[in-house]
């Protein structure tokens, strides 16, 4: 389209990049960003599925350590 401009291609690589999981400091030197806020500023939005995901996986982490730490409270009655 007539309105397509190359900022539109930077956008769309730095999104494909946060959608495989990349880490934000790899995408922030892919992009040639000097500094972390600014893929942060640029592109946090689309960091929010992988927010979603380290709360889960916390969670999951968290559920774990209090069911062993309840498993060697009862081996060591």
């Amino acid at each position: 389209p007539s309105t397509f401009r190359f900022h539109d291609l930077r956008h769309s690589c730095a999104s494909l990049l946060i959608s495989k999981g990349f880490s934000p400091k790899a995408i922030m030197t892919h992009m040639g960003h000097s500094q972390i806020s600014v893929t942060f500023d640029t592109y946090g939005h689309l960091f929010d599925d992988a927010f979603d995901e380290l709360s889960d996986v916390l969670d999951d982490v968290r559920a774990e350590a209090q069911a062993t730490h309840a498993r060697s409270k009862i081996h060591a009655a």
